[in-house]
């Protein structure tokens, strides 16, 4: 057991004081008065949605232009270069390095968005790799299993994917429950993902969906980050990508759709109403030149909306919190689109980068309440960056003015 007496602590969309914390085997047994003895503002642990940490390895690739402009489809052809290049040790390098980066940024629990699986063929070894890098840098990790099947709509896989292949959706499976069997269920957990309708044909994604439930698994899959792949969709099915999933899943608060740059409103009101999540990660959608998701109507819908560092070319919650407002203020020339009810950017912002996100993995993580994990990031509040800020401006302060040097620890499970 340990308790914990913070200066400040963000609980309900505002940060108190004279909070005690008590954690016990890992979570939250109580709440009750503190005395501020322990230093700085505990935020819960920020909750990374959406991550492929191996493309940490492209950080600084593929930003010359030589021959002109180019888009995500272009950088893509780095990120095959970078697979070829890795062997089993490499990769889990950049996996450690990645994961420590994000522990340093206030992030305790990340979503592996993970579809680079082998080193041979089908050997599925890269699958322990990522389990193992994250139980070294101590990260909770939710491993998002990823069935990669074609290299678009009916055609097979490139040369650069092999690296990604599913062979078979039942051996697919059977590796999926194997991986539920050795993970120890508290710190690391699975749960699967069709990487997109353009590289899982759509009936193989309705038994991952309903293969999902049954195993109590949230579900992750890319959707209409590129207009390409819904005029690709829209030419195969008929559809848009989000359409052909309203149509054929289950949609849930257990499934998760990841950017949505350019979905049609009425098939978002429909993905919402079903009680859909959407994952947005604006540091990567903005280096990949992707667009700008509609926040607006998102908010007014009442949409759960996460965050990811996806591409990991710059690991920090702030900034993707920043940037999830930013993007809305250039593109509507308004103020204010990511807020809550009360007006708050700091509460809509913050819930987006821990609460939202404990949604989409489904785990009991993202709040400072009882039975909640035990994982906070700590703020020093006496950081010069944040001077001046009171405990009413605190939240917007590191919303908008705050980087990586305030966080001054992370708490994972108490410890």
């Amino acid at each position: 057991m340990t308790v914990y007496n913070p200066e400040l602590t963000w609980i309900n969309g505002e940060f108190l004081a004279n909070i005690s914390i008590t954690v016990e085997n890992g979570k939250i047994a109580a709440i009750s008065e503190g005395d501020n003895s322990d230093k700085g503002a505990f935020l819960p642990g920020f909750v990374n949605a959406h991550s492929h940490a191996f493309q940490r390895g492209l950080r600084g690739r593929g930003e010359t232009f030589s021959t002109g402009s180019n888009s995500f489809w272009g950088w893509r052809e780095e990120m095959y270069k970078l697979v070829d290049e890795l062997s089993v040790d490499q990769f889990r390098m950049l996996c450690i390095e990645c994961f420590t980066e994000m522990r340093q940024s206030g992030i305790t629990t990340v979503g592996e968005f993970h579809y680079f699986h082998h080193d041979t063929s089908n050997d599925y070894i890269m699958d322990r790799a990522v389990l193992e890098a994250a139980q070294e840098v101590g990260i909770r990790i939710v491993l998002l299993h990823a069935n990669y099947s074609h290299g678009g709509f009916g055609k097979p896989l490139s040369e650069g994917q092999q690296r990604f292949a599913t062979d078979s959706l039942e051996t697919w499976w059977e590796q999926v429950d194997a991986l539920q069997e050795i993970v120890d269920g508290s710190k690391q957990r699975v749960g699967t993902v069709a990487h997109s309708v353009r590289a899982v044909d759509i009936d193989t994604v309705k038994n991952i969906a309903i293969g999902s439930v049954q195993r109590g698994m949230p579900m992750h899959i890319h959707l209409e980050e590129q207009r390409q792949e819904i005029e690709a969709c829209l030419h195969t099915h008929g559809v848009t990508p989000m359409a052909l999933l309203n149509d054929s899943i289950a949609v849930s608060p257990m499934v998760t759709a990841v950017h949505c740059t350019h979905t049609a409103a009425a098939d978002m009101e429909q993905w919402i109403s079903s009680g859909g999540n959407v994952c947005l990660c604006p540091l990567t959608e903005a280096n990949l030149a992707d667009g700008i998701c509609d926040m607006h109507r998102i908010n007014n819908q009442g949409g759960c909306v996460s965050l990811g560092t996806d591409s990991n070319a710059r690991i920090s919650m702030f900034e993707e919190m920043r940037w999830m407002e930013y993007a809305q203020r250039l593109y509507r020339e308004e103020r204010g689109v990511c807020v809550d009810n009360n007006g708050s950017i700091a509460a809509y912002l913050i819930n987006s980068a821990t609460k939202n996100g404990a949604r989409c993995l489904g785990i009991s993580a993202g709040e400072i309440a009882v039975g909640k994990f035990g994982d906070f990031a700590v703020v020093d509040i006496g950081h010069q960056q944040l001077t001046g800020a009171t405990s009413e401006t605190l939240g917007a302060a590191l919303c908008c003015g705050a980087d990586n040097s305030v966080i001054k620890q992370t708490i994972i499970a108490g410890v």
